[in-house]
């Protein structure tokens, strides 16, 4: 499998560190002579003040030099920047839009969510297909800002909508997509029912949630509508159940721009839909059956075959071609590994261990692990061997796995060995990384 490698170390950040650090020795040369120099030289010698004076300017210059990197030079550089985009493309500037992105990925690498919302004011709506990703990688986020009084108003699809039905088929009669949503809507309630249970301010905001049953027009983020600072990032093109990447664009709230038309578009979906309930003594589904979903994460654990223990997997840098899987991370031992590692190749095991309440072996819904991994894995249920090995970091859909007649009550366990071939020509360790990320989801009758 071919990798994609990057380039080489940062030149601008490489001078701007050691700019800083010469700034920092002059003033603390300066500082050091002109304290030294009333030690070493008596009051009435005449090179007393002028040395004094000398090394005075000295730490004074390390001072400004070091105000000027730190400070000055890049709010210049921002500046000269904002300059420039506004030259070079004064239709987008015009139009509010910040940032176009060929695909999710390129988004996250762009922004995440914690910098999207770390200045919100009073609300975040968000709107797309399931929202696992949110429901799963950003509950605590998003609980964490309804506690401090923010709104947060999320829309997904109605599980029951035939829409959802119709892209089941699409995919090849896999109901991968309706567990996605059925799991969203549960763990939300779940992240409801600690948000009831956290005792702190009355002027906590609200957890509101919609389905729609229509094709969505678009998949969007948005921070506080309406206001001055507002931003919202929006999918260009429906989801249809294909793997096809959407690019997306991030458009500010500027007049006359297209952030209107966005926040005219995502009201008319809030209006069409319905509210689902997420109190305790509600089913939102109207199910009778309880959810497990496991994804890979820091609570994977790895084998250190140092110090011969289990510890916690790390989320590692993803290589530019590798697909996720929607609410998991890519993990492995370390967040990236090493140049020897690249040139010989590895093999890892990793470990997941979950409960199923005793009697329940015999309820099992539905059992299905989505694993993606690079370069492959061999996975064990159990004890159970399977026998295939399983890879396609770069494949359009995940293997998935039905591993529902290898679950058993009590402990359960699965085991994933990890193996990055060799490449002996590797010149940096992007150029053979390896990296592990699946999605388990088990349903059982209550």
């Amino acid at each position: 499998m071919q990798k994609i490698s990057k380039s080489g170390p940062n030149i601008k950040e490489w001078v701007h560190d050691r700019i800083v650090f010469l700034a920092v020795v002059i003033f603390v040369v300066g500082g050091s002579v002109y304290i030294a120099a009333d030690h070493f030289l008596s009051h009435d010698n005449i090179w007393l003040h002028p040395i004094k004076e000398f090394s005075l300017l000295i730490a004074l210059i390390g001072i400004v030099s070091f105000g000027y990197e730190v400070f000055l030079r890049e709010l210049t550089f921002r500046q000269y920047k904002q300059a420039l985009q506004e030259i070079l493309n004064p239709d987008a500037v015009r139009l509010g839009i910040q940032g176009i992105f060929k695909n999710r990925s390129e988004l996250g690498s762009a922004t995440s969510f914690e910098g999207l919302f770390k200045k919100v004011k009073h609300e975040i709506f968000i709107g797309g297909s399931s929202l696992l990703s949110i429901s799963t990688s950003s509950r605590e986020l998003l609980k964490e800002k309804v506690l401090q009084g923010i709104n947060v108003k999320l829309l997904l699809m109605d599980p029951d909508s035939q829409v959802v039905e119709l892209i089941t088929k699409q995919g090849g009669g896999k109901h991968t997509f309706l567990n996605e949503i059925k799991t969203s809507l549960l763990l939300l309630q779940r992240v409801q029912d600690e948000i009831e249970d956290t005792a702190g301010s009355s002027e906590r905001g609200k957890l509101i949630v919609h389905t729609y049953d229509t094709i969505p027009s678009h998949s969007f983020i948005s921070v506080d509508a309406g206001d001055s600072s507002g931003v919202i990032i929006a999918d260009i093109g429906p989801y249809l159940g294909r793997s096809t990447p959407r690019p997306s664009m991030m458009i500010t709230n500027k007049k006359n721009g297209m952030y209107d038309y966005w926040q005219e578009m995502n009201d008319i979906m809030w209006e069409n839909s319905k509210p689902v309930s997420l109190s305790s003594s509600a089913k939102p589904l109207g199910s009778k059956t309880k959810t497990i979903v496991l994804s890979s994460g820091r609570e994977t654990n790895f084998y250190d075959t140092q110090t011969e223990s289990w510890r916690s997997a790390s989320i590692t840098q993803m290589d530019p071609s590798w697909r996720a899987i929607k609410g998991s991370h890519w993990i492995w031992i370390r967040e990236a590994q090493t140049l020897e590692e690249a040139k010989t190749g590895s093999q890892n095991k990793f470990c997941v261990k979950f409960d199923i309440p005793p009697g329940k072996q015999g309820s099992i819904v539905r059992a299905e692990l989505l694993l993606r991994s690079d370069d492959v894995c061999h996975i064990t249920v159990n004890d159970v061997g399977m026998n295939q090995e399983f890879g396609g970091s770069d494949y359009p859909d995940p293997f998935i796995i039905d591993i529902d007649k290898y679950i058993k009550d009590g402990g359960n366990a699965i085991s994933f060995e990890l193996i990055c071939f060799a490449k002996p020509n590797a010149e940096t360790p992007e150029d053979n990384r390896t990296g592990l990320i699946y999605r388990l989801h088990i349903e059982y009758l209550e």
